[in-house]
């Protein structure tokens, strides 16, 4: 008995965390510069480089240069925001941040 209980508990807690990998749950709420926004499959086939110059524009860089992507498919460019330029990055996750040298 007690171990047809466990194995029910563990059943649950796996299909929960399922379900929250399945309908896309980053655990911050959308407007959270930490968020997660994965590129989709879709994105990611149709024109690689204008999707991800056009999520680094909306993320208020411009002057998007050098754009490329390395062999582990992360990008790097280098853009103007603020008051002087930047190299960035953008991972697989669709995630953009400062590249650190």
């Amino acid at each position: 008995m007690r171990g047809a209980v466990a194995g029910l508990a563990v059943a649950a807690v796996l299909a929960g965390s399922a379900f929250g990998q399945a309908s896309g749950q980053t655990g911050r709420p959308a407007g959270d510069p930490l968020a997660v926004t994965p590129i989709s499959p879709s994105q990611a086939h149709a024109g690689d480089a204008d999707v991800i110059r056009t999520k680094i524009e909306q993320a208020g860089y411009t002057e998007v240069s050098g754009l490329s992507r390395d062999s582990m498919g992360v990008w790097h460019a280098r853009a103007r925001k603020g008051g002087g330029f930047v190299d960035i990055v953008v991972d697989k996750g669709g995630r953009i941040k400062p590249e650190l040298r």
